[in-house]
């Protein structure tokens, strides 16, 4: 398939409208949708195609992947993105992961292969994102990539519909290839 990322234990392929069932059924799950600031709980079935056609009018270095186990490559078991902002030159990343997936090590796995995707690929300036703070394997994931805390600040969560906790971060693509480039 075209564009597929692998890593050890996943494939990161394009996401497709017949994922809309799988992603409904995952991220309906509010341990998930908690710890999101877009995704709205209870999640649709419409909410997974606007998803769908909206993801794809982003820029061309932004990327959304399906995460899929290799033993079964066209089950979505998760999603993770970066969002490229040209203005800023920077890019946002975001993911989640369906419960019965969690604990595994797979998030990391995913992150590792998109910020490196990011920054030799797409050749984004800077990846930014935040975890809320009640999600602190999130910050774990973010910063074993790579990503340096900035500080805390607040976002505005639809599934909880209040403003959370959350944290900052940041890494360049210099500083990034400092550290892991030579990986």
């Amino acid at each position: 398939m075209v564009d597929e990322i692998e890593t050890r234990d996943l494939i990161l392929r394009p996401l497709r409208y017949a994922d809309a069932a799988r992603i409904v059924a995952l991220i309906g799950d509010f341990r998930v949708t908690q710890n999101l600031a877009r995704v709205p709980h209870p999640y649709h079935m419409s909410d997974a195609h606007e998803f769908l056609e909206w993801q794809a009018t982003f820029d061309e270095r932004s990327c959304f992947r399906a995460l899929c186990l290799k033993s079964a490559p066209e089950d979505l078991i998760g999603i993770i993105s970066y969002e490229y902002v040209a203005a800023k030159k920077d890019a946002e990343l975001g993911y989640w992961l369906g419960v019965e997936y969690w604990g595994r090590g797979l998030m990391s796995q995913a992150a590792r292969a998109m910020v490196e995707r990011a920054f030799r690929v797409s050749k984004v300036g800077k990846l930014v994102s935040c975890y809320f703070t009640g999600n602190p394997v999130s910050g774990r994931i973010l910063r074993g990539i790579g990503l340096e805390e900035l500080g805390p600040c607040t976002a505005f969560s639809k599934a909880q519909n209040r403003e959370v906790p959350v944290v900052n971060l940041a890494v360049s693509a210099e500083r990034w290839l400092e550290k892991f480039g030579q990986n």
